[in-house]
């Protein structure tokens, strides 16, 4: 598939790939933070590359609708998405992301509800989120069902 105009040119500016064969397909460590990075440019990066063991995209101007980007990946094992505009309507695509190992919700608007989706994850080991409230029955039933995983909870 070949690079459009804009793609080309985020390719180039942001990560100085010159053509589609230099975008590597797996990356160790992508570190977003803070980069102001888009839904769209959200997209290219997971129409190309299929495995980052780790992916940061806090504090970037990333909602559910870029978040949907995320099921073209293979594999993530840590995924940041702190203080970004999410709500639970991502986390049916998040769940659907097996290999997660630690997933980073801080400051961003999902609720007690998800955990019940987010339990559905295997290999979760830590889950950050800090609901606006606390329901201490869901917490309850995602540390029975997942009682291998560390459930950090910091209240708004």
């Amino acid at each position: 598939m070949k690079l459009g105009k804009k793609e080309r040119r985020f390719w180039k500016t942001k990560f100085s790939f010159k053509t589609l064969a230099n975008i590597p397909v797996y990356i160790e460590h992508m570190n977003l933070r803070d980069e102001y990075f888009t839904n769209e440019e959200l997209c290219f990066i997971t129409s190309r590359i299929r495995r980052i063991d780790r992916l940061d995209l806090d504090s970037n101007p990333i909602d559910d609708e870029g978040i949907g980007c995320l099921k073209n990946l293979e594999e993530v094992k840590e995924l940041r998405l702190k203080s970004l505009d999410i709500s639970d309507d991502c986390i049916k695509t998040v769940s659907q992301i097996k290999s997660l190992e630690f997933l980073h919700l801080g400051g961003t608007n999902i609720t007690c509800d998800a955990l019940s989706e987010l339990a559905s994850l295997e290999n979760l080991r830590r889950l950050i989120i800090n609901p606006e409230t606390v329901e201490k029955e869901k917490i309850d039933h995602f540390r029975v069902i997942r009682p291998g995983c560390e459930l950090i909870v910091n209240p708004r």
